[in-house]
């Protein structure tokens, strides 16, 4: 419970940070489970997995999307959420956004987290406490958390900035 309060934090700060301007928007991005299926699994993780939609919403352009994969105890392996900026909005650039998500943290843990700056996407930051990923890519209109081990993260992280749109 107290990690999905967590990760609900961060997609509000996700929220908080876009903008206004004019560059265009990338192409249309597919749902959280439909990335992660995409993946080439046995490269990534050792076990079948079930896919499991936790969200899936746009509004004003902007689609959130949450995918659980379900290792065979039924508990997640890895939990995606995908935030894709499609509106004609300009987001804050991704260090901005990424300065943005770690203040918001520390607000939520009353301390500053425990932060590295993994080299992934445009930006990246990867939280010990919460075993979560953040990728920010294409001028900061895609946006991405991975909850998983670090190593497993990481991996996905790669492949999914590799294969966008």
């Amino acid at each position: 419970m107290r990690q999905l309060f967590h990760f609900s934090a961060l997609t509000l700060g996700a929220f908080l940070v876009a903008g206004m301007g004019s560059t265009p928007a990338p192409e249309p991005m597919p749902l959280a489970c439909d990335v992660l299926t995409s993946l080439p699994a046995d490269k990534l993780v050792a076990q079948d997995l079930t896919y499991q939609t936790v969200q899936d919403h746009e509004t004003n352009g902007i689609q959130m999307s949450m995918c659980s994969a379900l290792g065979a105890d039924d508990l997640p392996v890895v939990t995606m959420l995908l935030r894709h900026d499609g509106s004609d909005a300009e987001p804050q650039p991704v260090d901005a956004q990424r300065e943005a998500m770690i203040k918001s943290l520390a607000e939520t843990f009353g301390q500053d987290p425990t932060a590295s700056f993994p080299n992934v996407g445009e930006a990246a930051l990867w939280i010990a406490e919460i075993k979560q990923l953040t990728v920010w890519d294409q001028s900061g209109h895609v946006m991405f958390t991975l909850t998983a081990p670090e190593d497993l993260a990481l991996r996905i992280a790669n492949e999914i900035v590799a294969n966008l749109p």
